[in-house]
């Protein structure tokens, strides 16, 4: 049955992809040229029906099209419906967000509608981010120790070495900081980097700074906030824009509004049910039993429908203004999932205040297109919260494509990002291998490569080849430049400044060059070969076109070249390309003038 219909979401209607609310689109289904349907008919719904609408389709000759003007925002819903004499059948989603016939239904395509036409093409697109955990990457001069925190003198340390217990880890510290980045700005920019995420700066009672103590401080241990304001107009001197990581779903325990420890002056929502904070937080029972981020009772809970604390961050003279005005580039949004939509909203009309290419950027693990979290379907994309997501995605299904060596995975991935969410936001995504919150990719292959170093740097290189030349914009966690290890099961460790000129480390500084052509920016993308462990696709616009080929197995990947390319890697031009296993290759296009 799967031979009667065909529907390909990315060919077969026009536009592809997300739309803006008023835009006509064009659906297409082609039927095998042997079959004759009575009615064919589009079935489709918004996320608040319960019911489908059949829409009949016009037939001319073996194809039959349906165009709707979309007028509401949302995410609809649809799928295709094949009736006969006997029987009827279903074109339904596949794995890989191509089609398949059956008698019946199964899962629907997805067409998100975005509230207005994004505009964002001069945002991070074409560039290279760097993400830094501030306290490990570069100390310059002394750093003032402050309780609890332990300030340790062995920099690049064993991150265990004093103890196992998870919160005294978190309060030990190397004293990385806001000059150590400024020293760092000429070798961020040899690297090619056009933006620093930071990961946050506020005062905290930890390394990580994800307990807030005070939303309105930088902590002293960083630097001051003249150092960290010096930091932002340097690194604008040399191109790199600075984007803050937001944390608006918990606050630490020990902080000005909660105050269990009585630190600070202030009335915290802790010691009285009077304090102008309690009602930012949700007792159970007073005062020791409150809702906190994963029953994690150092990170108390915000409410996040109070509307104190959404106009405290994201209201006139907030924290988000603060720092927008301070000349920070944008927000990155931690477990933003957790957020109520209409505080995502506050948050994102707020940044845009300071210019609609400034980066809302959310931590998001799945399709942030389609995502359910808490039982509601985000608005992320249909709303323009945001314009760009951390590309997990991607970062899980290369991972799985090292790991299998088959790359199906990865092109259902790549289709899913052109469906589901809007072209500017694919060009802006965060494409990484490593966070502060994953193993560090090195690590990961090495454990692939039963610990053979040789191969795992191979890979490294591949890997990085294809997250430099993935739609969106490819972003290094401190380190992963010269590959970086685990520390103690970490992917926090001190940068080893002494150690990092390496082959992986001349590779990175090389890979930057490719991100200077403008198809890197907004070129499209499309794949070319997925098979037998070898993936090969396309990125191409108007004037530009690169081909990366990869290749995960024993047997060689032949390439036969048609038309006239320059190897990225030998500056050679070949007629044909033969890729042993762990082999890749990048091919420039010379087009004729």
């Amino acid at each position: 049955m799967n031979n009667i219909a065909y529907f390909d979401p990315l060919l077969f209607k026009c536009p592809k992809g997300t739309v803006a609310k008023g835009t006509e689109v064009s659906f297409t289904l082609e039927v095998s040229k042997d079959q004759s349907p009575k009615e064919v008919y589009l079935m489709i719904k918004d996320d608040e029906a319960s019911d489908y609408t059949y829409e009949k389709m016009q037939k001319n000759q073996n194809k039959y099209t349906k165009t709707l003007k979309f007028e509401k925002k949302g995410h609809y819903w649809y799928n295709f419906k094949l009736v006969f004499d006997s029987f009827s059948a279903f074109v339904n989603k596949s794995y890989d967000n191509h089609s398949y016939t059956s008698c019946e239904k199964g899962e629907d395509f997805s067409q998100q509608v975005t509230e207005e036409e994004y505009v964002c093409t001069d945002s991070m697109q074409g560039g290279i981010i760097y993400q830094i955990f501030v306290d490990r990457f570069c100390k310059v001069g002394k750093v003032k120790p402050r309780t609890p925190l332990v300030l340790r003198d062995d920099w690049g340390g064993a991150i265990k070495k004093n103890t196992t217990d998870p919160i005294l880890i978190n309060e030990e510290v190397f004293g990385g900081n806001f000059k150590g980045i400024t020293s760092k700005l000429d070798y961020l920019k040899e690297l090619g980097v056009t933006v620093i995420y930071m990961c946050p700066i506020s005062e905290a009672y930890s390394n990580h700074k994800y307990d807030t103590a005070d939303y309105m401080s930088v902590d002293d241990m960083f630097g001051s906030e003249a150092d960290f304001k010096e930091l932002i107009d340097k690194a604008k001197e040399k191109g790199i824009q600075i984007v803050i990581d937001g944390v608006y779903n918990h606050t630490g325990s020990d902080s000005i509004y909660f105050n269990k420890k009585g630190r600070y002056d202030t009335v915290g929502a802790y010691q009285s049910k009077d304090s102008k904070y309690h009602k930012w937080f949700d007792f159970i029972n007073y005062p020791d039993v409150y809702e906190a981020w994963w029953g994690i009772d150092t990170l108390p809970r915000v409410n996040g429908n109070c509307t104190e604390f959404q106009d405290y961050i994201a209201g006139d003279g907030g924290v988000i203004e603060k720092f927008m005005k301070l000349g920070v580039s944008g927000v990155r949004l931690d477990v933003v999932d957790e957020l109520s939509n209409d505080f995502v909203n506050k948050i994102s009309n707020k940044v845009k205040q300071f210019g609609k290419d400034k980066v809302i950027m959310g931590e998001v693990w799945e399709d942030a297109g389609t995502k359910i979290a808490y039982s509601s379907r985000r608005k992320y994309f249909v709303e323009n919260q945001l314009n760009s997501v951390m590309n997990y995605p991607v970062k899980e299904s290369l991972l799985n494509y090292i790991r299998s060596g088959e790359p199906y995975e990865l092109v259902s991935t790549i289709r899913m990002l052109q469906s589901n969410y809007p072209k500017v936001v694919q060009d802006n995504l965060m494409n990484f291998l490593t966070t502060h919150d994953t193993v560090r990719f090195h690590s990961e292959l090495e454990t692939i490569t039963n610990g053979n170093q040789q191969e795992a740097d191979a890979l490294m290189k591949l890997a990085s080849a294809i997250s430099y030349t993935m739609v969106g914009v490819p972003s290094i966690f401190y380190g992963d430049e010269y590959g970086m290890k685990n520390n103690d099961g970490s992917s926090r460790g001190c940068f080893d400044w002494n150690n990092y000129q390496n082959e992986i480390f001349e590779w990175y500084k090389k890979l930057a060059k490719i991100r200077q052509l403008s198809v890197m920016k907004d070129g499209d993308i499309n794949v070319l070969f997925a098979k037998y462990g070898k993936f090969v696709y396309e990125r191409f616009n108007d004037n530009e076109r690169v081909i990366v080929a990869t290749n995960m197995r024993g047997e060689d990947l032949r390439l036969r070249l048609n038309g006239e390319f320059e190897s990225f890697i030998t500056g050679e031009r070949p007629t044909e390309v033969v890729l042993k296993k762990y082999d890749f290759e990048i091919l420039i296009e010379k087009k004729q003038n």
